[in-house]
């Protein structure tokens, strides 16, 4: 008898114990966060902070998308941004910061809560058709992946102020733009939420987990 009570027990654990697991997967907390920045104490913060203690916000912007049309913060509004500053002449990082986006575009071409911008820092020669094609060139989904352009200090204040990143023209020529590897990752408030090196593809693997993580915050 007692044999017969311990098989059955053991036979309710086995089918109990896969459907708690499932459970526990399914509604358990997700402890991973997306904390980043060093605080005063030695700690990580979520948030880049501004000189005054405040969370750094995006400001406003107009700028031009690869289809000739006027791209501002009301059209990216409550979606997690994904950006970067490259220019279509250049034959040094460029390349292999928008391959990587690629792969961002790729992990989250379904989800329309996923948004991401690519600023030229070379106006002048980047106009709406020529990062139309670049666009084309590496498969950017309209709507997905925006290519910008427009006036060339607004862009670089845009970079310096609205992203903390560098971007600027120091001589003439293709090669004399100076810009930031880094892509920079913002949540739907439109705060800072990382830099990730876009050259780096085990850094983009981190960014692409850490905008999942994000999508469920």
């Amino acid at each position: 008898m007692n044999k017969k009570i311990l098989s059955t027990g053991v036979l309710v654990i086995l089918l109990v114990l896969p459907v708690l697991f499932i459970v526990i997967l399914n509604t358990g907390e997700n402890h991973y966060e997306v904390a980043n920045f060093p605080d005063e104490n030695g700690k990580r913060d979520k948030y880049l902070k501004n000189m005054d203690g405040t969370i750094h916000i995006l400001p406003d912007f107009s700028f031009t998308d690869q289809e000739g049309k006027t791209v501002g913060l009301k059209d990216v509004k409550g979606k997690i941004i994904i950006a970067d500053y490259i220019f279509t002449r250049c034959q040094t990082i460029c390349p292999k910061m928008t391959t990587q986006l690629e792969r961002v575009q790729a992990a989250f071409i379904d989800n329309p809560d996923v948004v991401m911008l690519s600023h030229t820092v070379d106006p002048a020669f980047d106009s709406s058709n020529v990062l139309k094609r670049y666009a084309a060139e590496h498969g950017a989904q309209y709507g997905k992946w925006y290519f910008l352009t427009g006036d060339k200090q607004k862009l670089y204040s845009h970079a310096a102020n609205g992203y903390k990143i560098v971007a600027r023209e120091e001589a003439e020529g293709p090669e004399a733009f100076v810009h930031s590897e880094k892509v920079v990752l913002l949540d739907k408030l439109g705060r800072i939420r990382g830099f990730y090196d876009g050259t780096d593809s085990a850094k983009i693997d981190t960014l692409i987990l850490e905008t999942k993580v994000l999508l469920k915050e």
